[in-house]
């Protein structure tokens, strides 16, 4: 079996692509030491280097943070037009009365917030028209195999009544035994809410539901091949700043592990797992421990037990390696996990896990820390 070495959740195939990524990873821990990314118009001139190609990135964890600086550059390009459309209208203040002054103040703010609301309102409304889209296709697809089995029953009843007509006219019994074929293996079968939106993505592994979370998307299933194909596609494969939520390449849908890991962007817009900083409050928390994940075989409900902050290792600094529970193997590993899992929950409450209970781990990043993460852990309920 050839050896795969990892960074994080990264993976390659070969030790040359490994130290190409370390290298990156080098090249971004000086930049980051070096330069105040939040500063305006830094982001901006670091991805004019790499474009310009001054700065070089070898591999996937480059091509991340490029990723991440073109999300800082939208942020500073907004806080500039701000503050140039705020410096015009005090020039232009200046030449009016105070009263004038008032009245273009008023007439101004009711104009912006009217924009903001028209822009939000159309960017929600077309997200929202590509779920319901994506949903109803569901259900289409589901009515339609429904009634695609009741016909095939009806015509089943209709052949059996046939064959009993003919068997009963007939003289004599055919008593030979004859040996029987063998049976064939078939896996799970794709639910037919499903089957639609597989049909057009193969790559479908599920949907991921949190009501009051402003969660509601597909998840797709990352390959070791391109592992980060789904941090800037959406579901139809385009390039999409938001990305999509995936699944953890080394999950098994077939054959569910004791830990499914979903990754997303932590967008500053909501989008993708942007809202799950909201269950750093115990209120939030509380009320919102709920997840639906129905994968493509099955229909599960979780209940969200720890919520913990944690970063990416580094060999030999003793941090959990989260993301690389899939399976726990023994009593003694899941165990230690959950011990683990205490000592990073935020929550005061008391973690109830046993041996052989099923998991579902959230991720995104948290700038808490340099390299920091968010993930909730969530229990399988039983059914």
């Amino acid at each position: 079996m050839d050896k795969v070495y990892c960074i994080g959740k990264f993976e390659f195939d070969s030790e040359q692509k490994y130290r190409e990524a370390l290298d990156d990873l080098e090249k971004i821990k000086y930049i980051s030491k070096k330069m105040d990314i939040n500063e305006p118009g830094v982001a901006q001139r670091l991805y004019s280097l790499v474009r310009e190609g001054k700065i070089v990135f070898q591999s996937v964890i480059g091509d991340d943070y490029l990723l991440y600086l073109s999300d800082m550059m939208m942020e500073d390009y907004r806080a500039i037009s701000r503050d140039s459309f705020a410096s015009k209208l005090l020039g232009r203040l200046r030449q009016v009365s105070p009263r004038q002054v008032v009245g273009v103040l008023c007439m101004a703010g009711a104009v912006i917030c009217f924009l903001v609301f028209l822009g939000s309102e159309y960017s929600d409304r077309q997200k929202t028209r590509e779920l319901e889209k994506l949903k109803s296709e569901q259900e289409i697809s589901a009515a339609s195999d429904w009634l695609s089995a009741k016909l095939l029953d009806t015509i089943g009843e209709d052949d059996a009544e046939g064959e009993e007509a003919v068997v009963a006219e007939t003289e004599t019994v055919d008593n030979e035994i004859y040996a029987a074929e063998p049976i064939q293996e078939v896996g799970p079968q794709i639910l037919p809410e499903y089957q639609a939106l597989h049909e057009k993505n193969s790559d479908l592994a599920g949907w991921l539901t949190i009501e009051g979370a402003g969660i509601d998307y597909p998840v797709m299933q990352a390959v070791s091949q391109s592992s980060d194909f789904y941090l800037n596609h959406d579901f139809n494969g385009k390039e999409d700043i938001n990305g999509s939520l995936f699944l953890d390449s080394r999950n098994d849908l077939e054959e569910p592990d004791d830990n499914m890991i979903i990754y997303g962007h932590n967008m500053k817009s909501g989008m993708m797992f942007g809202e799950l900083k909201r269950y750093l409050e115990p209120s939030f928390w509380r009320e919102h421990k709920k997840v639906i994940f129905n994968t493509i075989y099955e229909k599960a409900e979780y209940e969200i037990i720890a919520v913990c902050l944690s970063k990416v290792a580094e060999a030999g600094d003793g941090e959990l390696k989260y993301y690389n529970f899939i399976n726990a193997g023994s009593k003694k590993t899941f165990k230690q996990y959950v011990e683990n899992i205490k000592a990073l929950n935020i929550m005061d409450e008391k973690i109830d896990l046993s041996y052989g209970d099923k998991l579902l781990t959230l991720s995104t990043c948290n700038n808490y820390t340099e390299d920091g993460r968010l993930f909730l852990v969530a229990k399988k309920c039983k059914q």
